[in-house]
């Protein structure tokens, strides 16, 4: 359970953004070397407004916009030993997002996550198939039975409050961390919120010092 009154990150992934994808690692590792708690939440990206609608109506420029944004992040995922496959259509990812609260909320969160992840960027899960949806809970350590009752009791509330605290936050895009009041989007810039952190630290450090000798 996250404290409300300790400084803490909301980190927002989208399942079908491969630059959530690659920036999973660093913000994990920022989360461990700061020690700062990040909450994990699910994004559900416009993909339609952004790039051109489905694949087959999509502008020259558009497409070449995506074939660059692909190339990109091959670079990335070649630096951390990952793979990434361009996707060949637009993923409904609601179903892979409630579940992704569900395994937070049962504590199987990366359990479920990377392996999903791994899979799907190798073109190896489909993101809207319960069935297999319901494999990667189990593989997770998680129930059937009680996945289920989630999904016919509190999936869409969950997602839908998400979404607001997304909104509320004023996150428009994945990834998205959010500290203190501050955005920051995209996994470059992670050293900007490492920054963040650190200043903050200082300050409370300062002024913890100011009221020890005062």
């Amino acid at each position: 359970m996250i404290d409300p009154n300790n400084p803490h990150v909301d980190a927002f992934i989208d399942f079908r953004s491969p630059y959530s994808y690659l920036a999973l690692r660093p913000a994990r590792a920022l989360a461990r070397d700061t020690g700062v708690t990040f909450d994990w939440w699910p994004y559900i990206t416009d993909f339609r407004s952004a790039y051109g609608g489905e694949v087959e109506k999509r502008s020259s420029r558009d497409v070449a916009k995506l074939k660059y944004l692909y190339m990109d992040c091959r670079r990335i995922a070649k630096l951390q030993g990952l793979t990434i496959r361009s996707t060949t259509k637009l993923w409904d990812a609601t179903l892979a997002s409630q579940a992704m609260l569900f395994a937070k909320s049962r504590g199987r969160l990366w359990e479920f996550c990377d392996p999903l992840l791994e899979a799907f960027w190798r073109r190896e899960f489909d993101l809207e198939s319960p069935a297999e949806i319901e494999v990667a809970l189990v593989k997770a350590g998680l129930q059937t039975a009680d996945w289920r009752q989630y999904t016919a009791a509190d999936a869409p509330q969950a997602l839908a409050e998400a979404s607001l605290r997304a909104e509320h936050l004023g996150v428009f895009g994945a990834p998205t961390f959010v500290y203190q009041g501050e955005l920051f989007w995209g996994g470059d810039r992670l050293d900007f919120l490492a920054a963040s952190i650190a200043a903050s630290r200082a300050t409370e450090g300062n002024a913890a010092q100011s009221s020890a000798t005062t």
